[in-house]
């Protein structure tokens, strides 16, 4: 384009109803959205602990963890917590219908409909399949102009992987955190692990690069049952605890308790019991804490 300064490469574009043609770039993903110092209730006492305060207010968070380790109770908490300081939040289910959600939700002493009601919670739900990337990155930057949240929550990314390869799915990413960043709100993303048990990345498609803060959800298999572990493996700008605590699921949802003391190899996939002296978990509580 002669004399004028355009974008250059190429780009996805989507036709939508009402719009005409809608072209996918990059143009406002530059790293320069403002940084909120301000810290949010997570949901979680004990997670907000182990995060020296709370999530960040602009922060992008993922939770990673295999089938049935809590993904979607975390998200309901995170709702849950946002409710309880009168915030409005957003969810984007890719894998349960609403009714679903708000069932689950009940059964963890969480009355969604009453929060609906009240307009502290909306729920988009829907396959993936139904639109292409570029159709669900403008469907949410549509509803989250319309409902203008303070949290948004998307439950799961994996579920949009399926459907793209992999070059457009990162793209996506790149689009979506931006614009949430933009947004200056509180995101919480859910990815499940590949494998039930043992080692797994966080880092397909470079997901890991684009979050602020990363939650791990991990099966411990110890004395022949299974229990579950809780990590905080990432927090940008932030200390944060690095143990790894147990947690576990009842009917009023997630509770975090103690770190594991005389257990190790979680992260590798192959947990052991080792003997550790009281003084000694002392001494490395210190030394990885501060406390």
């Amino acid at each position: 384009m002669r004399g004028v300064d355009h974008l250059t490469g190429e780009f996805p574009f989507t036709i939508v109803p009402h719009s005409g043609i809608v072209v996918i770039t990059l143009e406002n993903t530059a790293l320069n959205a403002p940084s909120a110092d301000e810290r949010i209730h997570s949901g979680l006492t004990e997670l907000d602990e182990m995060c020296n305060g709370g999530m960040f207010r602009d922060s992008i968070n993922l939770v990673s963890g295999a089938t049935g380790t809590g993904k979607t109770l975390l998200v309901s908490e995170f709702t849950r917590g946002g409710a309880s300081r009168g915030e409005r939040s957003l969810i984007f289910s890719f894998e349960e219908s609403r009714s679903q959600l708000f069932r689950n939700a009940a059964g963890w002493g969480m009355d969604f409909e009453d929060l609906e009601a009240k307009g502290f919670i909306r729920v988009e739900a829907a396959y993936p399949e139904i639109r292409s990337l570029e159709d669900h990155l403008v469907q949410i930057k549509r509803v989250v102009e319309e409902y203008q949240p303070h949290r948004i929550a998307i439950d799961s990314l994996s579920a949009l992987e399926r459907i793209a390869p992999e070059r457009s799915y990162r793209e996506f990413l790149i689009g979506l955190t931006a614009y949430i960043k933009h947004c200056q709100v509180a995101a919480l993303l859910t990815s499940s692990a590949r494998n039930l048990l043992g080692a797994t990345s966080v880092t397909d498609a470079h997901i890991s690069t684009l979050t602020d803060m990363i939650m791990l959800l991990r099966y411990v298999e110890i004395g022949g049952a299974v229990r579950r572990g809780f990590m905080v493996l990432k927090l940008r700008g932030s200390t944060h605890d690095k143990q790894i605590h147990e947690f576990v699921i009842d009917s009023n949802g997630m509770r975090i308790g103690a770190p594991f003391r005389d257990v190790t190899g979680i992260l590798a996939g192959s947990p052991q019991r080792v003997a550790v002296l009281e003084e000694e978990y002392d001494d490395m509580r210190y030394m990885f804490n501060g406390d």
